[in-house]
């Protein structure tokens, strides 16, 4: 007969593959049951102190079962008390909570067990926190007898591995969750904004790029997920520009899109932190933005002023920095001289944190829809 815990090691493989996708544990509940000679199983998420269940993943289950599980059967479960008693992590099985006789009388076996074909069981309460409990339970006809002590200290092998699955779940959903949000102030910046590696692969996009892309606006476009400019020569000098980037001989770089005044803006990124993991792609990003003359990202003189005590002056030429102008542009066109334009300059980083223009650029620019004047 195989060994049980000769198949744990591919199980465990199985279950933390499905960590960012608990639509999937059943799959892995149906390998867990088979390994204990079960019939039905299920993952549960409870209420400790009161008989609700928030959600289930179960495999083996009828589902008109299980809806009265859910509904009725969950105050009446002789096991869920005890469950909760023991220790996290800790296996029980059913004959230590009742007797056979007596669950053959139990609503529990009548409306819960029986319809399922099963009799016996054994499960753990393997996380708890903020109130809530999550259980594994599996079950098995009457026939296989009832599970024995190395079939809890076998289940009892999987409560830490199910908790950091979990816990690898939660951190997934939040992180989704972040990424949603981010998205969508991202999506609500009056120009185009993405992300790519120094082969021009775009990482990710938001609205105004999108949109930009798909109708090749500006001179460009998005090929094989790779940025394309139309215009002839201008990818090699897009390509040129983004090496002086990666290769840490510039830290801005702008491209004039045709005669409407658009702009092209590029920044490198920070540098990679210390953290040991292996990344996608070793290759140094590079953060765009599309600047649109015709949809001017106009920043709000009082709230610059109030964020960061900037002078009238000072707010006259950050707001033209927003635009994809240097020091020396911007000085022009407000009339002042370069020195002065280079004094102002270094007064706004100061009040603002940031130790270079670069850096300058792409804080006021992705803050552009909180400093966005309220008349855009």
């Amino acid at each position: 007969m195989k060994d049980p815990g000769s198949e744990v090691p591919h199980l465990l493989d199985n279950l933390y593959e499905r960590a960012t996708a608990p639509d999937q544990w059943p799959e892995f509940l149906a390998k867990l049951m088979a390994l204990f000679r079960g019939e039905t199983a299920a993952i549960r998420l409870s209420d400790l102190d009161n008989p609700v269940i928030h959600q289930s993943y179960t495999t083996g289950f009828r589902q008109e079962i299980n809806r009265i599980y859910e509904a009725e059967g969950v105050e009446r479960d002789p096991f869920r008390d005890a469950l909760a008693a023991l220790p996290v992590g800790k296996a029980l099985e059913s004959t230590a909570v009742i007797e056979d006789r007596a669950f053959e009388r139990s609503f529990h076996y009548q409306s819960v067990f029986r319809p399922n074909g099963n009799f016996y069981a054994m499960g753990t309460q393997f996380e708890r926190q903020n109130g809530q409990a999550m259980h594994i339970g599996i079950h098995r006809p009457k026939r296989k007898g009832p599970y024995s002590n190395d079939e809890l200290k076998l289940l009892e092998l999987f409560s830490p591995h199910l908790r950091r699955v979990v816990k690898l779940s939660r951190m997934m959903a939040d992180l989704n969750d972040a990424l949603s949000v981010a998205r969508h102030a991202l999506d609500r910046l009056p120009f185009g904004v993405w992300y790519m590696d120094s082969e021009l692969r775009v990482q990710w996009l938001n609205a105004s790029a999108e949109e930009a892309f798909a109708t090749n606006s500006f001179g460009l476009r998005v090929q094989y997920n790779r940025l394309r400019m139309l215009a002839a020569g201008a990818s090699t000098t897009l390509r040129a520009k983004v090496r002086r980037l990666t290769e840490h001989r510039s830290l801005t770089e702008t491209v004039k899109l045709g005669q409407t005044g658009a702009c092209l803006l590029m920044v490198p990124t920070c540098a990679a932190g210390t953290s040991l993991h292996i990344i996608r792609s070793p290759a140094p990003k590079i953060l765009c933005f599309l600047l649109d003359t015709t949809r001017p990202a106009e920043l709000d003189e009082n709230r610059l002023i109030t964020m960061y005590h900037l002078t009238p002056a000072e707010y006259r030429l950050a707001n033209l920095l927003v635009t994809g102008l240097d020091v020396s542009e911007a000085s022009a066109v407000l009339e002042i001289s370069p020195h002065t334009g280079r004094t102002q300059l270094k007064s706004i980083m100061r009040k603002t944190g940031v130790r270079r223009q670069a850096s300058l650029q792409r804080l006021l620019l992705l803050c552009a829809d909180t400093l966005r004047s309220p008349n855009d």
